[in-house]
């Protein structure tokens, strides 16, 4: 009898488990994530201009952009994995075409409406840039989010070749070192006319709280003498 009790268990374990398994798998399934439709009429346009503050360096470099769009909504993404609790964002990277024939600076046009759907639809995030050494072709990359993309706002970044890539761009000048082969420093606009960006719609983390701290009792309340 204790065997046929311990069997009978053993098999309802099993079963728990692969009805478990079905379900978790079910619940992570895949969703398409290929990008919405282009839009043939964009009219929502971040226009950036980039100078070499060094006129020499346009002689060695050239300018290129790439945009980040992404859909961060819940029900547009699915769980990657349910023991590292990740969630996939349908998301994508495009080059953005430099318009300028002067090579003394660049010109790009961000859409913001790039993409046409209703629902799940991809939103541009950020930019990112690049300065391509056209001799050895080294190249240093950085990126810009929300904060910076603003109409009217100008900012500055600084490219540091040091040896074959990867190579960075910082925001901040910071000291020579022995190292640094080449700094290629460059100042960015975004012309007054652009459109604003769009406001982030929710995430599937958005939902939960933030950790809070239990409130620290005072020292008067901690050291306070007994009665």
């Amino acid at each position: 009898m204790d065997e046929s009790n311990t069997l009978h268990r053993k098999l309802l374990l099993v079963l728990l488990i692969a009805w478990l398994g079905g379900g978790l798998a079910a619940c992570s399934k895949k969703k398409d994530l290929s990008p919405p439709p282009l839009n043939l009429h964009p009219t929502e346009a971040v226009h950036i201009h980039v100078t070499f503050d060094n006129p020499d360096d346009a002689k060695l470099y050239r300018l290129s952009m790439d945009g980040l769009y992404q859909n961060q909504q819940e029900e547009c993404g699915y769980i990657g994995s349910w023991w590292a609790g990740n969630f996939v964002y349908p998301s994508g990277q495009f080059d953005i075409p430099n318009e300028s024939t002067d090579p003394r600076y660049g010109e790009f046009t961000i859409y913001l409406d790039r993409y046409n759907r209703e629902t799940c639809n991809w939103e541009f995030v950020s930019f990112g840039f690049k300065v391509t050494n056209v001799s050895n072709r080294w190249h240093a990359y950085t990126a810009f989010g929300p904060k910076w993309i603003i109409p009217g706002n100008e900012f500055k970044t600084w490219c540091e070749f040091v040896d074959a890539d990867p190579n960075m761009c910082s925001d901040e000048l910071r000291p020579a070192w022995p190292q640094l082969v080449h700094r290629v420093p460059l100042t960015f606009r975004v012309s007054q006319d652009s459109a604003s960006l769009h406001s982030r719609p929710p995430g599937f983390f958005d939902h939960f709280l933030e950790p809070t701290q239990p409130a620290k009792a005072s020292s008067t309340d901690a050291f306070q003498a007994p009665r």
